[in-house]
């Protein structure tokens, strides 16, 4: 069965190598009609890029929100936390997002869920039982709420990325997206997986994808080594199985690390290997 599955490539991966005309033009080379923009609203001129996008005829898939240390704004973008002024601050950061996305043309913007130092420490491979996991995850529910409909009136789905617990341990896997999404209990609120995180925490990624079913709105494909797709050991095949069980028809969206600005043939040779895949 050949699935027409939708591709697109993060400019995140590009952010600060080069112009992002340059990144556009090679990417347009390469065989890419859709990018996902970064999250930083206030750093981008959205009729200006817009301009440019339509310039080389590409469209944009979403946004990527700018989560943790990402960005410098970063102690201001915990969604968990009990400080009133940190939670206004990094909803108005969702909704400027949404605002972006929407500017562009784009329908999906991704949550990471990270949290207060003095509540818990991020980023240092601590482990939560379920149970303390999910007394934490009641904090975030109403705002998720509140965002949700916000999104609602500009068409774009808010979508729950689980990170592996080198980044935080509140939401690591399809399991705890999927109760987090399941409390919301709003229509555009889905699951994002990300095959890097799923090769760190999933017990298997096939049962992951199968599980997430319809509430699966986005796949980010990089290798375990964040390079693209083919250029280490995930097994792909199986992944692309899952995604064809399901039925899944939304974007692939590559999210590779680019080191240097040598990388058209990497990209041009990781999206053929995903394209040869769906064929089989």
């Amino acid at each position: 069965m050949d699935m027409s599955w939708k591709y697109s490539i993060t400019l995140s991966s590009f952010k600060n190598l080069e112009p992002i005309q340059k990144t556009l033009e090679n990417l347009k080379q390469q065989g890419f009609d859709t990018v996902e923009v970064y999250g930083e609203p206030d750093l981008i001129d959205a009729k200006k890029l817009s301009n440019l996008l339509d310039s080389f005829s590409m469209d944009v898939s979403g946004v990527t929100g700018m989560w943790s240390f990402h960005s410098s704004e970063y102690k201001s973008r915990n969604l968990i936390t009990t400080n009133n002024d940190s939670l206004i601050a990094v909803k108005n950061y969702v909704k400027k997002c949404i605002l972006l996305c929407h500017t562009l043309g784009g329908n999906t913007f991704n949550i990471c869920l990270f949290s207060d130092i003095r509540l818990i420490s991020d980023a240092n491979h601590k482990n939560l039982l379920r149970n303390e996991k999910r007394n934490f995850v009641t904090l975030l529910i109403e705002p998720l709420r509140e965002l949700a409909k916000y999104a609602r009136n500009y068409a774009v789905d808010l979508l729950i990325e689980p990170l592996n617990r080198y980044s935080t341990p509140i939401c690591t896997d399809s399991k705890d997206a999927k109760y987090i999404v399941d409390l919301v209990d709003e229509e555009n609120v889905g699951i994002l997986l990300d095959t890097f995180h799923m090769n760190i925490e999933e017990d298997s990624i096939y049962d992951a994808v199968i599980n997430s079913n319809s509430l699966l709105k986005l796949v980010h494909i990089s290798d375990n080594n964040r390079k693209m797709p083919g250029f280490a050991h995930i097994d792909f095949e199986n992944i692309v199985e899952a995604l064809k069980k399901i039925k899944y028809s939304k974007f692939l969206t590559f999210e590779p690390t680019i080191q240097n600005t040598d990388y058209k043939y990497d990209i041009k040779l990781g999206l053929q290997f995903l394209k040869n895949l769906s064929k089989n």
